[in-house]
């Protein structure tokens, strides 16, 4: 005679074997748990006008979406505000300063500790201007006699600063000041051994300093790591389509946790290792749909760890640390929107950045939207559009760029003639 125990243990047996393991029985059926979002994402208010913002957290299995039990709100990383941002109470009510800030976009923080996304993000443009980027400074080489370019890919920032270019052509991680004056390799230049480069795409930090580098040596690590000063420490993450194994890996970032997220190309998935190199786990699906994954480029990882991944013929996915797929934005939109999406980066607001080009432009001319030509894409973090900007020639390829604590965007840019990097700032 079984107990009431015992029939209830041997019903959910049945089941998991009949349709499978119940809602919530694995992490990536039911999304985390406690997760919240901001309403609204995104007004234009004019000056000393006033918006109510609140946080919800939101419904989970069987359970009702809520009020949180605390918000501590923020305006551009100032509790509460200050005069020439804006100020929010307590209650979520953000009045906008008496004259438009330069720049005009204002960043509201929710942070909710309990929500596993406890770091809300919305967008306040102050005043009718739109919000802008300007062309302050470009460095470059001539292709026919680049001194340390071949074809540059990806760009980084590392501790101090300077920017972090993986060269595929040249195999090599190089170092430059932001205004171009260069300080030398990563690393000991190309070939296959250790601390050597072939076809590196990218180059990051983690919280120390330490330099992460991407490679592609045959049948070798495809993830070396640098101490700051980019002498070479250790190498993991093989060659292959195993668990935890690389081909192509492309985008890379840390969450607050110091775990690494890659994602892999070739193998349609994205890899998460933790800071000593070890493999946690992998999520990715081939295909089209919502959560599946076409030609992965780009990842980002914000303030509060999810993921957005960049497919290079679009969309851009979000996902929570898991991998569980929360919503897409930025479709291609032909004849004369984006068709392809190369890389993404991200700034300390949860923004996302995209590198985009038209189908008329595969090999050189980016996006033409109504005219006005738009290398760079910017969304908020809820997947809003709030700007776009063209670099200085548009006859270029488009490549990477990285943002800087203080809003400056470094872009890599290659035309027929120059290869370099060009310098925005938002005003």
């Amino acid at each position: 005679m079984k107990s009431a125990a015992e029939s209830a243990w041997w019903m959910l047996v049945v089941l998991w074997v009949m349709v499978g393991p119940l809602p919530g029985a694995r992490g990536q059926q039911m999304g985390e748990p406690n997760r919240a979002m901001i309403k609204p994402s995104l007004v234009r208010l004019q000056p000393g006008q006033t918006q109510q913002f609140k946080a919800i957290m939101l419904a989970t299995y069987l359970m009702a979406a809520d009020a949180p039990k605390q918000v501590t709100w923020s305006v551009n990383g100032i509790e509460g505000g200050n005069e020439q941002v804006g100020t929010i109470d307590a209650n979520g009510v953000y009045e906008a300063p008496a004259a438009a800030p330069s720049p005009n976009e204002i960043h509201i923080i929710a942070h909710v500790p309990e929500a596993a996304n406890s770091l809300l993000f919305a967008t306040v443009l102050v005043g009718d201007d739109e919000p802008k980027y300007e062309l302050v400074n470009t460095w470059s080489e001539p292709i026919k006699s680049a001194e340390h370019f071949k074809s540059p890919h990806g760009i980084g920032l590392d501790k101090d600063g300077n920017l972090l270019i993986a060269d595929v052509k040249a195999n090599r991680v190089l170092r430059f000041t932001p205004d171009g004056k260069f300080l030398g390799d990563v690393g000991d230049g190309s070939g296959g051994e250790p601390g050597k480069f072939v076809e590196p795409r990218l180059a990051i930090i983690d919280d120390k300093g330490n330099i992460w580098a991407t490679d592609s040596k045959s049948d070798r690590p495809r993830l070396q790591v640098f101490s700051p000063d980019g002498k070479f420490e250790r190498q993991f993450a093989e060659k292959g389509i195993l668990p935890g194994f690389l081909l192509r890996a492309h985008g890379m970032g840390f969450d607050r946790q110091q775990r690494l997220f890659v994602v892999d190309v070739d193998n349609f998935r994205v890899n998460v290792y933790s800071h000593d190199g070890d493999f946690l786990y992998d999520w990715g699906q081939v295909g089209t749909g919502p959560g599946q994954f076409n030609a992965p480029h780009g990842l980002y990882v914000d303030p509060s760890g999810d993921v957005f991944i960049s497919g290079y013929y679009g969309p851009i996915q979000k996902f929570d640390s898991q991998g569980n797929y929360l919503f897409r934005f930025c479709h291609g939109d032909p004849p004369d929107g984006p068709v392809y999406f190369h890389s993404i980066s991200g700034d300390r607001w949860g923004n996302v950045f995209v590198m985009v080009r038209n189908r008329s432009g595969y090999d050189n001319q980016l996006q033409t939207d109504g005219g006005r030509r738009l290398s760079v894409m910017k969304f908020n973090n809820n997947g809003d559009f709030v700007t776009g900007w063209s670099l200085e020639k548009p006859e270029h390829r488009e490549s990477w760029a990285v943002v800087a604590d203080d809003g400056t965007v470094y872009s890599l840019f290659q035309d027929a003639e120059h290869v370099g990097v060009q310098t925005f700032v938002p005003r």
